[in-house]
């Protein structure tokens, strides 16, 4: 998510890195927004006017679709940007620099949680469960000690398929072929994601119910798996053609086609998700379909986000320049506030709890910011951040 726009080219001119200037935007927009979501900012407006619009409002569209876009948004640029550098330097780049790059930071920031948890929280035991069987080591792995640095194993996972796929799709000469390929496989993989995310509410409906159900059902609603976000190794290889192409130098009317296309498609699924999760047709379930990634609105949302930094003109001020090299490193320490407990700033003004969430988040906040920037003062660290 931190990866630096200045990927575009071998020798990029600067009319080429302001193409690029909109991921900024997005990696600055959406750290502060992962650190809201995780202090329950978007649940003020709930908070001041207690009624079922500031609920909706709270919980279903800040919350549920604005905060839950972070993780997409940083798939589709993190793989945007590898399709893009992998053009000039095909395979070797994946095998040489990406994927010795992902695990690096996987094995840094999990080993990091790991230590702290050991060390300050007291969570020996949840080590040593974790290692007493290869099932709960797996999930242990995938789930990044069960925090949001499951993302880092995501990635792992998801740019080994893109680079297969890009070193396969490289081959085709045709570029309809490639279009043909890509949009066919983008379709089955929504597909599965919708059939799957659907299975709980149709099952419950039915009354059906078995050991194979519930097992299928305790997979997909896992935020840790990585069979989640299938669709957004397509999304972005289909954008990095166009690009290539030189059909997202303007917005002509075909680009706006489509991104009105985008547009509704994410606004239908989410309408769809947000009445499965609010009507009767749900009966008796653990957790809402607006509560984990495999939503297609997000797919959609954040591939519409994507050709909009793409197009984006507009050189990002220096504030926003600033949260977004910082970015990773926001998403990296936040965790150690949040999920760990051994930090607890919820005490500081408990009579009040509005502002009582507005000081945790600015502490949060500030503290991430803080730490990305000492540690990206050291060079043993640089490469973390």
């Amino acid at each position: 998510m931190s990866y630096q726009s200045s990927l575009v080219a071998e020798n990029p001119t600067t009319d080429k890195l302001q193409k690029f200037e909109g991921f900024d935007f997005l990696r600055a927009i959406f750290a502060i927004a992962i650190v809201a979501y995780k202090t329950k900012v978007f649940h003020i407006p709930e908070i001041l006017i207690a009624n079922s619009w500031t609920y909706a409002l709270s919980a279903y569209i800040l919350s549920g679709m604005f905060g839950a876009l972070a993780v997409p948004v940083f798939l589709q640029i993190s793989l945007f940007l590898f399709y893009y550098k992998s053009t000039n330097l095909g395979i070797s780049y994946f095998i040489k620099t990406r994927l010795p790059k992902l695990i690096s930071l996987y094995a840094f920031w999990v080993g990091a949680i790991t230590i702290f948890d050991i060390l300050f929280v007291g969570k020996l035991e949840a080590i040593q469960r974790a290692t007493s069987s290869v099932k709960l080591f797996g999930e242990f792995i995938v789930s990044g000690n069960n925090t949001p640095y499951f993302f880092f194993f995501s990635l792992i996972f998801l740019t080994t398929l893109a680079a297969i796929l890009n070193s396969f799709i490289s081959r085709r000469e045709k570029r309809s072929t490639k279009l043909i390929i890509n949009y066919s496989l983008l379709f089955l993989s929504s597909t599965l994601i919708f059939v799957f995310s659907s299975i709980e509410s149709i099952s419950n409906y039915i009354g059906l119910q078995g050991t194979y159900i519930k097992v299928i059902n305790n997979i997909i609603h896992w935020d840790y798996n990585p069979l989640n976000f299938l669709p957004y190794i397509f999304t972005p290889i289909i954008t990095t053609q166009e690009y290539q192409e030189g059909k997202l130098n303007k917005l002509n009317k075909w680009l706006k086609i489509k991104l009105t296309i985008l547009f509704c498609l994410s606004l239908i699924f989410f309408v769809l998700e947000w009445v499965l999760t609010s009507s009767h047709f749900l009966v008796q379930v653990d957790q809402s379909p607006l509560d984990h990634y495999m939503r297609l609105s997000l797919v959609f949302g954040s591939w519409l986000l994507l050709y909009l930094a793409i197009l984006s003109k507009y050189q990002a001020p220096r504030l926003i320049k600033f949260i977004s090299k910082y970015s990773l490193g926001i998403y990296g320490f936040h965790v150690f506030f949040i999920f760990k407990g051994a930090f607890n700033f919820d005490t500081i003004f408990t009579s009040i709890l509005l502002l009582q969430i507005i000081i945790n988040f600015l502490i949060i906040l500030g503290l991430s910011v803080l730490l990305s920037w000492i540690f990206r003062r050291y060079k043993w660290s640089k490469t973390f951040i």
